[in-house]
C-alpha cells in the first residue's frame, strides 16, 4: 500500500504540475502576443504619423503658393486703385489706354517736311484742250517747254 500512496502522490503531482506549466506558458504566451501587436501598433501609428506629416507640409505648400498669388493680385489691384486716384485727382484721362499712352510719349516726332517750291508746275490736264483723255488716237500731248 505504501507504494500505492507514492504512486497516487506522483500522479496527482503531475496533474497538478501540468495545469501550473500550462498556466505559467499561457501567461508567457500571452504577453510576448500582447508585446507584438503593442509593437505591431507602435510601427502602425509611426507610419501613419509620418504621412500625415507628409501630407501637411503639401497642403502648407499649397498654401503658401495660393498666398503668393493672391499677394501678387492684391498688388496689382492696390496699384491700379492708385492709377485711377491719381487720374481722378488730377482729372487727367487717357484718350488711348494706359499702354498705348507711354508708347506715344516715347514715339520719336516725325521730322517736318520744309515744302519746297517746284521751278516747274506739273501740265494741268483737266482742260478738255489738253487732248489726252479726248480719245483720239492721233494727237499728241505738246512738250513742256521750259
Amino acid at each position: 500500500m505504501d507504494w500505492l500512496i507514492g504512486v497516487v502522490l506522483v500522479l496527482v503531482g503531475a496533474v497538478i504540475g501540468f495545469f501550473v506549466a500550462k498556466y505559467v506558458y499561457l501567461d508567457s504566451a500571452k504577453s510576448s502576443k500582447d508585446s507584438q501587436k503593442e509593437q505591431t501598433l507602435k510601427d502602425v501609428l509611426v507610419q501613419q504619423s509620418f504621412s500625415h506629416v507628409a501630407e501637411s507640409r503639401k497642403v502648407v505648400a499649397q498654401l503658401e503658393q495660393q498666398c503668393q498669388v493672391l499677394n501678387r493680385n492684391i498688388d496689382s489691384y492696390e496699384k491700379s486703385l492708385e492709377l485711377l486716384n491719381s487720374d481722378a485727382q488730377g482729372s487727367n484721362v487717357s484718350f488711348f489706354g494706359e499702354h498705348a499712352s507711354p508708347f506715344l510719349q516715347h514715339k520719336e516726332q516725325t521730322v517736318k517736311r520744309v515744302k519746297d517750291s517746284a521751278d516747274v508746275q506739273p501740265l494741268d490736264f483737266s482742260n478738255q484742250s489738253s487732248g489726252l483723255f479726248s480719245g483720239t488716237e492721233g494727237t499728241t500731248p505738246e512738250k513742256q517747254s521750259k
